[in-house]
């Protein structure tokens, strides 16, 4: 017997290492008021939006300093209850480009979404626009006709994510070009690489066009900002899209790198906007890391319209057009789609009328 327990102990042993290593590890300072004071102050300091939201943070650290001193009252304090505490005071930023990262959550606030059916669904999409779409990259697309319009034909594109390549775009176009015009539907396309809304923008211009600015935090008082800086869009090489009509369709889902693109495309001039006010986003995010770990994500830079107007509020369209809830009529029709094939026709029409 003796024999086999010096066999038996080590194996025990390297059980309970493996169990002990299954366990989360205290973070480096638990002190949640230490940690709850750290936070507020990167808010305080390095937040862009506080002024232009009309957000009282001062009052907010009265607030949550009170919750502070509750919970450790009541002995309810742990890293959980901690988290969603100051997860909530963050969502009073109402910015979807905040949020706090442990091992074991991240918060987010998505009030910027908006009500989804009013904006993009893809079954009353279907009803109006049937069959294959192409892909390249992750791009959408394919011409179609239109019922009782034998002479007509739509361009349409789906692009779902910023995140996702272009693809070919000098193959769409080119494949697109013997359309009246083309509908790109960015609804619902929550954002991505900011680089790929300037590139795709560029499609869309022969020349390079100011669209911007672009400020940054400087220091920690309120109005402690750097001068703007401008904004350009440079043509695409290659096929560009510029002398027919682009239909863009937009919702309240569209934000960050979304919105970025609503704002410079706008400025081509042969676009049109159709749809809800976009979501916003219109700050660049930094990160930044509490004496615990746990990192926070915030808005740090602020982007601006040509008129050096704040973006972050969203992007009005051209004009709106709001869908009815799909719940509500199962019957609905796509109604922002079918404004950007009727202005289409519209536009197709009075071109030919011109040229006769």
């Amino acid at each position: 017997m003796a024999l086999r327990l010096t066999h038996t102990l080590p194996a025990v042993v390297v059980l309970l290492l493996g169990l002990s290593a299954c366990i989360p590890s205290q973070p480096v300072n638990a002190d949640y008021r230490a940690n709850f004071e750290a936070l507020w102050t990167i808010i305080d300091e390095r937040y862009c939006f506080l002024d232009e939201k009309g957000i009282d943070w001062d009052s907010i650290h009265t607030a949550y300093s009170k919750e502070i001193d509750l919970m450790e009252e009541k002995k309810m304090a742990n890293d959980l209850a901690f988290f969603q505490l100051m997860a909530k005071m963050l969502n009073e930023l109402h910015d979807g480009h905040v949020n706090l990262m442990t091992g074991f959550d991240v918060s987010a606030n998505s009030d910027w979404a908006g009500d989804p059916t009013e904006g993009l669904n893809i079954y009353m999409r279907q009803r109006q626009i049937s069959g294959r779409l192409m892909q390249s990259g992750g791009m959408l697309y394919n011409n179609f006709g239109i019922k009782g319009q034998p002479d007509h034909r739509i361009g349409y594109i789906r692009y779902n994510s910023f995140s996702s390549s272009l693809g070919s775009m000098d193959f769409i176009l080119k494949y697109l070009d013997n359309t009246d015009g083309i509908i790109l539907d960015v609804r619902g396309n929550g954002g991505g690489l900011v680089s790929n809304a300037s590139d795709l923008a560029g499609y869309f211009f022969d020349e390079r066009t100011l669209v911007g600015y672009a400020t940054h935090k400087t220091g920690p008082g309120r109005d402690s900002y750097s001068t703007p800086k401008e904004i350009y869009v440079t043509p695409a090489k290659g096929r560009r899209w510029t002398k027919k009509p682009l239909v863009i369709l937009q919702d309240r889902g569209c934000y960050s790198a979304t919105n970025d693109f609503l704002v410079k495309v706008a400025l081509a001039p042969n676009v049109y906007r159709i749809g809800l006010p976009s979501g916003g986003g219109g700050g660049m995010p930094a990160t930044s890391e509490l004496p615990n770990g746990w990192r926070v994500r915030y808005s740090a830079v602020k982007s601006l319209d040509i008129h050096k107007r704040s973006i972050e509020g969203g992007i009005a369209p051209d004009k709106e057009v709001a869908n009815e809830a799909f719940d509500i009529n199962p019957k609905a029709h796509d109604r922002i789609l079918s404004e950007g094939i009727h202005y289409l026709l519209t536009h197709a029409k009075e071109s030919k009328d011109k040229t006769e």
